[in-house]
């Protein structure tokens, strides 16, 4: 009764808003909150303006047909002011919700909805049907018990008292106010604190009050006042309430140490924010350490603040300690200005020099906090002469920039330590460890010593000398004691970083010195190459050779050459770096060397078909010199000008190819002319067969008969008669038999002397004719839907192979659906070896692309095939073509239908959770089965239970979609892969009295024509396909409307079949509607169709690897 309200009532037939939608689209608090608020606000708070489709805003879509409307609404607060402006777009043609946006801060909170757009989508549907369109919901039931009411439509019930008389009858009387609250909202707060030195860190004490400060006895109870909104009692006559009493300081001060209060209170590090004593924490001192103590001391500003009794202020911009040095006979005196180290965090260090608290920055790794605790101790020290050079060295670039420094009697610089020369030396033993001895000379006194040595350490720059040991040091991983040396030993990796990376940084300590034995270990960049092609007698001839380098040499280069490594290691013991830039094209030489190059880069026999990738791959690169002769040139320029060659198509055809279909034709000419073989990939719809028998007929214009045009071609049985066809009907001139019959009637029209220019058979029927084949030898060989030789192990895809024929072509609309190894299977029939063997094929480019997505490996297969593969796409050649309209309409299961899918899945999912990986792979079979029952139980429970009786709602979708789709004139294909279901369709069909046909594998090829003839001319509104059946060779243009009633793993399936209806002949937009139950392995399968289809673009720039092979953990997230 529900929908058919939405949909209409009396002669409107037409969708406004879909209640069902409005379930959907928002959860039950929004819906809830939304209706209150339309019920409880005046209307005339609520107005709606429709704006017609020439007035909608930018970003709303526009399809021809559709009603959008803009719904608006302002609301208002009690001043007449704007509190919220909200608009909303609804497609009233499918009763959906396209947008909103809001002005309040709930819908910038969610980015999507506020219970304004709820509340504007209520008011609308309200002023459609009433309020009795929510009568009988969920969202009444819900509406009842947060209001309280047991009628919420009741007019005026859910009507809120005026806010500003609610706030005057809410406000306490003056008698009855509490004398703390009162009392602390007329006082101004002042705060005190009391710092004291503590191990790791200080205590903090606080006193606080408006006239008289008093202690604060627990930190604790005022931390949960102020988090909690209570009224804290301050001595006799003072509360706080509110930290907006406090002065701005004060403020800011406990708002920082609430801060870290409501940070640490619910974690195990609350209780070090006081100060422990005797075991126990002491709630009346807050203990402050690290970044917590340098938040404080950045934002006490200008509070009073006592360590012990001395008052002070805290000024972090001020300089370190200040330090005197006095020159005397016999040594230095040092002074320092009285100083004490209040606290030290990981960056600072705190001191307090009589009123004032001051801070340095805390060197990492450095002394300068030993040295100052040293210094704050004694206000005087004595240095000997003898010491000075130890001090200078060690103590001085410690505090040099930390500390104000006074001189008399000398200057500094005059003491400063000597930066002595440095000199580095690496050696290489025979198991090939680096050594490395470091030596620093000082000129002033002649000296040179060992950085490890500890001789004459009173006169050395020890500060210079211990970085100089931490930056050479992490370049080694052991040490030598007996020569002082550091050492490094690894494997090549190691000695190949030390070599390109390390020698260098270690030049920016000192000059360094290698010995003769390390020099010899080289590392070398990869060589210029002159590289010459030509072609003769059907081969290529390719040579490689590098100047100032002997052929053993670069036959090891190749060998060794990998992209996946960063360098490689000659025989010799020298390093031969990768270069990035070069990449591409070493791996083409390399590869090709390993393949035809034997041990002599310089004389290589290819075949031809290799032409076109070498040349795409190594022309015009850095590095290379290329030279080719005439011949290989002219195959270049015949390949790369295919479409533009002088080929004419034969008269009869002329005003019938399309200029595509023309180009196609030749570039087939321009192969077999070259010597290749390729694949028609276009898309579906495009006329493949049509340009294959142009093809032929122009062979035959040539003057070519019997061995020189005999032509097999190969086709799935439900197609076998299409081609006889369609020769008939453009190209009779080509005569033709159709091999068919019972064994012995196709052995005789096999070896029948009796010759034909073209020979139609089934892969079925040639799998087991084979051996009548062995002695015919044809000129070319045709398959067509060449995916059904995708497996290379089945008997089709080894029988197509063992047909003696010179040009072979591949057509197809789907080159892959599931794997790479499809493509090869295809070429492996076209051109033996182009793709390599099948272990090749899977080492050099299956598992790089599929496993590890490697884009490098998938250009250079794309570059590869590209010139033997030509696809065009409907929406690239057919501009003259009507749109194809795609929309999936998601369909939510209910009552037993969905208890009875929520039970499989969860059935299923425990299955799986239970089994390893192991398990899973012997049980594969077991779980697709299940797989299919989920599939099943969205298509109708009645598939395989035979008792069932409830409800099926995607059948009533699917058989209310046809009935609008009847009534509006249209005519209708039905795509199922479950036969079962086309049974069930035309049961419902039948009541409804609605004719159909239909297609399944139960149908003869015989009877598929004359059904596909009566479709396009009878008034018969609906076919019934299965689509493993009907999804290929049919051409049904008088259908413009294709409903999938389920989804297909492989999405390229699904494609050919809307593409019955969606190709050449076809005048009328075509519009797809995917049926998907919703919260199903439906909607995931749509996902993962999605998600999988880039690959082949990528390499055919085509539909994509779109069939999907799951493991376990797939499935799992599928449930």
């Amino acid at each position: 009764m529900l929908w058919k309200k939405v949909r209409g009532v009396g002669t409107k037939n037409e969708i406004v808003y879909d209640l069902r939608h409005f379930e959907r689209d928002f959860n039950g608090t929004e819906q809830v909150n939304g209706l209150e608020l339309a019920l409880a606000e005046p209307k005339k708070d609520i107005r709606i303006k429709m704006l017609a489709n020439e007035q909608r805003e930018a970003g709303i879509p526009y399809v021809s047909g559709d009603k959008i409307f803009s719904l608006r609404a302002v609301w208002k607060n009690d001043s007449n002011t704007q509190s919220a402006l909200c608009n909303v777009y609804v497609d009233e043609t499918h009763g959906e919700w396209i947008s909103a946006n809001c002005s309040c801060s709930e819908f910038n909170r969610n980015r999507y909805c506020c219970h304004h757009v709820t509340a504007l989508l209520s008011q609308y549907l309200m002023d459609h049907w009433g309020t009795e369109i929510f009568r009988g919901t969920k969202i009444e039931k819900k509406l009842a018990e947060q209001a309280g009411v047991p009628d919420p439509f009741v007019p005026g019930v859910l009507r809120k008292t005026d806010q500003d008389l609610l706030e005057m009858l809410n406000m306490p009387q003056v008698g009855n106010m509490d004398p703390l609250a009162e009392l602390a909202t007329n006082t101004e707060l002042h705060m005190e604190c009391h710092l004291a030195k503590e191990k790791g860190g200080v205590s903090l004490e606080l006193k606080i009050g408006s006239k008289r400060r008093y202690v604060v006895k627990s930190m604790l109870e005022l931390f949960r006042s102020c988090d909690e909104g209570r009224v804290y009692q301050i001595g006799k006559t003072d509360c706080l309430s509110s930290l907006d009493q406090f002065d701005m300081d004060g403020r800011r001060a406990m708002e920082l140490l609430l801060g870290q209060y409501r940070h640490k209170k619910s974690t195990p590090y609350f209780s070090t924010m006081f100060l422990r004593t005797s075991g126990s924490y002491n709630e009346r001192y807050v203990y402050l350490e690290g970044r917590d103590l340098d938040a404080w001391m950045e934002n006490v500003g200008e509070i009073p603040c006592y360590v012990g009794d001395d008052q002070v202020r805290i000024r972090l911009d001020g300089a370190g300690p200040e330090i005197s040095m006095e020159r005397q006979p016999y040594g230095m005196l040092l002074k320092t200005k009285s100083f004490f180290i209040l606290a030290k965090t990981e960056d600072w260090i705190y001191f307090q020099t009589g009123d004032r608290v001051s801070r340095t920055r805390n060197q990492q790794g450095g002394r300068l906090g030993e040295i100052l605790e040293l210094l704050s101790g004694k206000s005087e020290f004595y240095i000997r002469n003898k010491e000075l050079p130890l001090f200078f060295g060690q103590v001085l670039p410690a505090i040099e920039d930390q500390t104000e420094i006074q001189t008399t009697g000398f200057a500094l610089d005059e003491y400063r330590p000597e930066i002595p020369k440095v000199s580095i030396y690496l050696d290489i033993s025979q198991d090939e460890i680096i050594s490395c001895q470091v030596k620093c000379r000082y000129d002033r006194s002649g000296k040179e010593y060992l950085l490890y040595d500890e001789t004459d350490r009173s006169v050395r720059n020890n500060g210079f000398e211990e970085e100089l040991r931490r930056v050479t040091g992490k370049y080694f991983n052991a040490y030598d004691e007996t020569n002082k040396s550091m050492c490094l030993s690894g494997g090549p990796e190691e000695l190949y970083h030390f070599l390109t990376e390390s020698v260098t940084e270690l030049g920016k300590s000192g000059e360094v010195f290698i010995s003769d034995a390390l020099q010899k270990l080289k590392v070398r960049k990869l060589p210029s190459v002159d590289i010459g092609i030509r072609m003769d007698t059907g081969l290529l001839y390719m040579s490689i050779q590098a100047p100032d380098m002997t052929k053993d040499e670069l036959a090891e280069i190749l060998s060794l050459y990998s992209n996946k490594k960063k360098f490689f290691r000659l025989k010799n013991g020298s390093f031969m770096t990768t270069d990035p830039e070069k990449q591409k094209e070493w791996a083409v030489l390399a590869e090709t060397f390993l393949q035809y190059g034997k041990k002599d880069p310089a004389s290589m026999e290819i075949p031809a078909f290799r032409a076109l990738y070498l040349d795409e791959m190594l022309k015009n690169r850095d590095g290379i010199i290329l030279e080719e002769n005439r011949k290989y040139k002219e195959l270049l320029f015949n390949m790369d000008t295919a479409k533009e060659a002088n080929d004419e198509v034969p008269e009869s055809l002329r005003g019938i190819l399309r200029p595509y279909q023309a180009d196609g034709f030749r570039w087939m000419k321009t192969l077999k002319r070259c010597g290749f073989c390729g694949i028609l990939a276009d898309d579906m719809g495009l006329g493949k067969t049509l340009q294959m028998l142009t093809f032929l007929l122009s062979e035959k214009e040539e003057g070519k008969t019997g061995d020189e045009l005999r032509t097999l071609i190969v086709t799935p049985a439900s197609l076998v008669y299409n081609w006889k066809k369609e020769i008939g009907q453009f190209v009779p001139e080509l005569s033709c038999k159709v091999i068919t019959g019972n064994a012995a009637e196709r052995q005789e029209m096999i070896q029948n002397e009796e010759d034909r220019d073209i020979w139609i058979t089934s892969y079925d029927l040639l799998k087991r004719d084979i051996a009548c084949y062995e002695n015919i030898r044809f000129a070319n060989q045709v398959i067509d839907e060449a995916q059904y030789i995708k497996n290379h192990g089945t008997q089709a895809a080894k029988s197509v192979r063992l047909i003696q024929s010179g040009f072979r072509m591949a057509l197809t609309g789907t080159p892959m659906e599931n794997r790479l190894s499809e493509l090869w299977s295809i070429f492996d029939f076209l051109m033996p070896g182009f793709l390599y063997g099948y272990q090749g094929f899977r080492e050099k480019f299956e598992e790089a692309i599929m496993n590890d997505r490697d884009e490098e490996v998938s250009a250079r297969l794309r570059s590869m095939v590209h010139p033997f593969i030509l696809r065009r796409l409907k929406k690239d050649v057919l501009t003259e073509l009507p749109d194809k309209i795609e929309k999936t309409v998601t369909i939510e299961l209910e009552g037993e239908q969905r208890k009875l899918y929520d039970a499989y899945a969860k059935r299923l999912k425990l299955y799986l959770e239970k089994q390893s990986k192991e398990e899973f792979k012997q049980s594969k079979l077991e779980v697709l089965k299940e797989l299919t029952r989920l599939r099943q139980l969205c298509c109708g429970p009645e598939l395989f239970l035979e008792n069932y009786h409830g409800e099926n709602a995607k059948m009533d979708a699917c058989v209310e979609l046809v009935r609008q789709a009847v009534d509006g004139g249209h005519k209708v294909l039905l795509f199922s892969q479950f036969t079962s279901v086309l049974d069930e369709i035309e049961k419902a069909l039948a009541k409804e009295k609605i004719e159909d046909h239909r297609i399944d594998g139960s149908v003869s090829k015989e009877q598929r024509i004359r059904l596909v003839d009566s479709f396009e001319t009878d008034d018969v509104p609906v076919f019934c396909i299965s689509l493993k059946a009907g999804g290929t060779g049919l051409n049904l243009t008088a259908a413009d409307i294709v409903i999938h009633y389920d989804p297909w793993w492989n999405v390229a399936a699904q494609n050919q079949a809307t593409d019955r209806a969606h190709r050449i002949g076809q005048r009328n937009t075509v519009t797809v509607y995917d049926l998907i139950a919703e919260n199903t392995i439906e909607e995931q399968i749509k996902k993962l169709q999605e998600s999988k289809s880039a690959l082949a673009e990528e390499i055919l720039s085509g539909e994509g690897i779109q069939s999907i092979v799951l493991d376990r953990d797939e499935i799992l997230k599928m449930l």
